[in-house]
């Protein structure tokens, strides 16, 4: 009894039952819409047989297209009046099918025998395997009794009967138990005949087709529980993701102006990702209350892999450069410690800089990342070519060399990542250097957020619809000086 109950099982647990009741609507909407097409079909087809391109007796057509549509009318009323949302709605919906479709077939026995497969068809779209053997079980039942009253109302196909005592004749009777009567046949053992010579070589079509909708039924119904889990399991991956990305967003510098009370500078900053989380970052922070440390970094790979690395280099990073020395000290102690055990062979890009906030002078060394970009008080943003070291991860014992440059009073500097310019559109040209240092000059005695809004801006129009892989991140100081 526990196997039966298990066959017939539809819903294998709380869990999946609203999947699987959502599959059950979508169910109900295709019935619906092959009840309203066997509707129309029927409508047709009667007032062909009314114009007298079809020969079936009015009579019988008339209450066959009556009770056929009263038939298909009950379900379709109830589909709009809970507008498919109750489960129950399938059961009303095939059977009634089923209804209609015997009764048909009972008529017009041999042109129909495919109709009967229909609701058999139709009940494996609910993906439940006890639903469809249930409804395979009706209509085997429904044809069998469809197939006795075609003796009965049945109207002869192509005239020829298979009679046991005088084999297949050929008759002119428009009704089969005429013919059959007119023979002198006991309509009893021309049943018999026909189930044997008939209905039962038919049956055993059906049955294949029975198990083939059953498997179909039970195949559906394993896809929706495995697209159910792989839509669960997206859903933890999505949300963990939005937590990492709520935790590196957390471990840059984000509220601004970071530093109200210090009037010598303006710094603004942004990391916009291409994915939930990426390997982009910058960093700004007082060494001393003389001393700004700048960073900006971009570390190999996409994803949570690069996330990792990028908050492990941030931090070797701060820690190292609040102990004190130069950028290329820095850098050489954390490209070390890196490199002491990087399995994942993953490496980044740094661009380092100490601002001397009394002078106004700059100390940098720059790992293998872009070059900055500079303004004079009074000028238009240009390019700054610098020394350019190995990228930090990349190989153990690496030195690095610091450079120098002095910010004057009004004087800005823009840091940025490879993704800037490397932003691509539809047509997969690059936004490019140039384009950004244009972008740079709409306004470049504009404030820094004023100016970071103006390259977003300009490389949002640029890619238009265009996917991006890389993320965009910027940092851009003034120095106002003492």
């Amino acid at each position: 009894m526990g196997k039966i109950k298990e066959y017939f099982k539809i819903y294998e647990s709380e869990e999946t039952k609203a999947v699987f009741e959502q599959n059950d609507y979508e169910g109900n909407r295709l019935s619906y819409y092959v009840i309203l097409s066997c509707a129309v079909i029927l409508l047709i087809s009667w007032g062909l047989n009314l114009a007298g391109v079809f020969t079936v007796p009015k009579v019988r057509m008339n209450v066959l297209a009556i009770l056929g549509l009263i038939e298909f009318a009950i379900p379709v009323v109830l589909y709009l009046k809970f507008k498919g949302q109750r489960r129950w709605l399938k059961y009303v919906m095939v059977i009634a099918l089923l209804f209609a479709c015997t009764q048909l077939f009972s008529i017009l026995n041999h042109n129909v025998l495919l109709i009967m497969v229909l609701p058999v068809m139709l009940s494996s779209r609910y993906f439940s395997k006890g639903f469809t053997v249930m409804i395979s079980i009706l209509t085997v039942i429904f044809a069998t009794v469809g197939s006795i009253l075609t003796v009965l109302y049945g109207i002869i196909d192509l005239n020829f009967y298979p009679s046991p005592e005088k084999g297949t004749v050929i008759i002119i009777e428009q009704k089969l138990r005429e013919a059959i009567v007119a023979l002198g046949i006991d309509p009893s053992k021309a049943v018999v005949s026909m189930m044997v010579n008939g209905f039962l070589p038919r049956l055993l079509a059906f049955t294949v087709i029975c198990f083939i909708s059953i498997y179909i039924a039970k195949r559906g119904h394993d896809m929706v529980l495995r697209q159910n889990e792989i839509a669960r399991a997206s859903a933890n991956v999505k949300a963990e993701l939005n937590t990492a990305t709520q935790i590196q967003n957390g471990m840059v510098p984000s509220i601004f102006p970071a530093f109200p009370g210090r009037k010598e500078f303006d710094i603004h900053a942004g990391m916009y990702t291409a994915k939930e989380v990426g390997g982009d970052f910058y960093d700004f922070f007082l060494i001393d209350e003389k001393h700004l440390a700048m960073v900006i970094a971009d570390v190999s790979g996409k994803g949570v892999p690069a996330a990792l690395f990028m908050m492990a280099s941030k931090i070797l990073i701060n820690d190292r450069a609040l102990m004190g020395g130069t950028p290329a000290e820095i850098l050489q102690f954390v490209n070390d410690r890196i490199c002491s055990n990087n399995q994942a062979e993953m490496f980044v890009t740094v661009w380092l800089g100490i601002l001397d906030l009394e002078t106004g002078d700059v100390i940098a060394a720059n790992a293998g990342h872009e070059y900055p970009v500079i303004r004079k008080n009074g000028g238009k943003y240009e390019l700054l070519k610098d020394k350019h070291g190995f990228v930090v991860g990349g190989m153990e014992g690496i030195r690095y060399k610091d450079y120098e440059f002095k910010l004057g009073k009004g004087d800005s500097i823009f840091l940025y990542t490879d993704g800037i310019p490397e932003a691509n559109n539809i047509e997969e040209e690059q936004f490019g250097t140039d384009r950004m240092v244009d972008a740079l000059n709409i306004k470049p005695e504009g404030t820094p957020e004023e100016v970071l809004i103006n390259v977003k801006n300009e490389v949002n129009t640029f890619v238009g619809d265009a996917v991006q892989f890389d993320d965009l991140t910027m940092l851009c100081l003034r120095y106002n000086g003492e």
